[in-house]
């Protein structure tokens, strides 16, 4: 299963329809934006852990964290917590880096969704816990099957760390061209 696939099964579908209702669009149209934001974001993740100026342990640690994995089997307990936009503008500083490209990652999902950029800005700091979780959810999948996926065997032979080797879908050594694929696959 992908990384937006385990996004939009969180909770059997209690993501998307969460988005549904907050954004007042049907479950269709929902699921199109969690693509777009699940693939914007995880560029962005992938861009920080990739790029060899900037330290992302911090961000590799919280992909770790089992919380945010848990998160992904019921995010209707994030969703109603009152915490979830504190601790989500947190994570999506770890993700994007600055407050900045955050704006900047809204503004994208809006023009290429046609969803209001304040709507996409309300949701970012929502669905970033659970972007971490998915890939946590994922990386923790690969590991309890015991199997050297190719992800893992990749990350092994080219040095990277697991998450890379995770991201890196065509075993090219580079994630860039992996999250360009992605997001053209759903938006088009």
């Amino acid at each position: 299963m992908g990384l937006i696939d385990i996004l939009l099964d969180s909770g059997k579908g209690a993501l998307v329809n969460e988005v549904a209702k907050e954004t007042g669009a049907d479950p269709d149209r929902a699921k199109d934006l969690l693509v777009t934001l699940g693939s914007a974001m995880l560029g962005q993740i992938k861009g920080r852990v990739e790029s060899p100026k900037i330290d992302s342990s911090d961000l590799e640690e919280l992909i770790r964290e089992s919380r945010y994995a848990e998160m992904v089997e019921k995010p209707e307990i994030r969703l109603k917590d009152q915490r979830r936009r504190e601790e989500g503008n947190e994570i999506l500083s770890h993700i994007t880096g600055s407050k900045e490209v955050s704006r900047e990652v809204a503004a994208q999902v809006a023009k290429k969704t046609g969803f209001d950029t304040s709507i996409i800005k309300e949701l970012l700091p929502m669905v970033a816990p659970l972007i971490l979780g998915s890939i946590g959810k994922g990386l923790l999948g690969d590991m309890l099957k015991g199997t050297t996926s190719a992800g893992s065997s990749r990350a092994q032979n080219s040095g990277s760390s697991g998450l890379i080797g995770m991201l890196d879908f065509d075993n090219d050594g580079s994630v860039i061209d992996d999250v360009a694929k992605m997001a053209m696959r759903f938006l088009t």
